[in-house]
């Protein structure tokens, strides 16, 4: 099932539409096997997912110190307390209105992307028996800012100013709930089952590709999942070169 936390933001409108950018071999596992994969935090690229900013983590030390702590004990509770980030796992989706270009190059150039909304998100998880949350990404600067403390998904919900651009919204297993206890993860990540039937709303064609191969037609035929052409128009270098002539010849 699906549950909200106080330190969650969520979107401020159910009906938000949330894309997953894949290739072909992600989307084929999703559809056959109805399982979303939640990757493990510690196992992002980013090495500050999950962590503390610099002055949050100065403020936590002086709080350790504040309390009796050793300068040397203190270090060591701030790196413990950064640590209950290994709990998480996350499936993170891009939130729009519309598709996104620089989505399209950055993960699935000649692939796929599933759209959903985040009403439907939270109706795809009534066959999972633990619980699932999720909660918009802040973003701030990681060498200047200062994030709240006292709660865990307040970090892995806060990412460094350069990724602003993929406005991320974060679906999340959290290992330590007890309802989630019996399910086990893999070594980087924790695959839940969904009902695609209200996770996936539509499948997009990738604007590289233009028709989809026969494989990833019957595949979505036989699942009964709606896909259509991307609606961004990708120029050739022909095409290119041609308007840059006409802005010239304009100027």
């Amino acid at each position: 099932m699906y549950e909200t936390y106080a330190a969650l933001q969520r979107p401020s409108n159910s009906r938000q539409y949330l894309w997953r950018y894949y290739p072909f071999e992600r989307l084929r596992d999703l559809i056959q096997s109805a399982e979303l994969f939640f990757t493990h935090v510690p196992a992002f690229t980013d090495k500050l997912e999950g962590a503390l900013t610099t002055k949050s983590r100065e403020r936590l030390f002086r709080w350790f110190i504040m309390h009796g702590s050793t300068p040397a004990t203190a270090s060591k509770e701030v790196v413990q307390y950064e640590q209950l980030r290994e709990g998480f796992y996350a499936s993170c989706w891009h939130m729009s209105n519309h598709e996104s270009y620089l989505m399209w190059r950055a993960y699935a150039d000649r692939g796929f992307a599933v759209r959903t909304t985040f009403e439907r998100v939270q109706a795809s998880f009534e066959p999972f028996p633990g619980v699932i949350s999720g909660g918009v990404v802040n973003y701030v600067n990681f060498e200047r800012d200062d994030t709240e403390l006292g709660n865990a998904f307040t970090h892995v919900t806060t990412k460094d100013l350069p990724y602003r651009d993929e406005r991320e919204f974060r679906l999340f297993f959290w290992k330590p709930d007890p309802r989630n206890g019996s399910h086990e993860p893999l070594k980087k990540g924790v695959r839940i089952p969904v009902d695609l039937r209200f996770l996936v709303e539509r499948v997009f064609i990738s604007p590289f590709v233009g028709q989809p191969p026969p494989e990833v037609r019957d595949l979505l035929l036989h699942s009964g999942i709606e896909w259509t052409s991307s609606s961004i128009s990708v120029r050739s270098d022909k095409d290119s070169n041609a308007l840059q002539k006409s802005r010239h010849a304009a100027a």
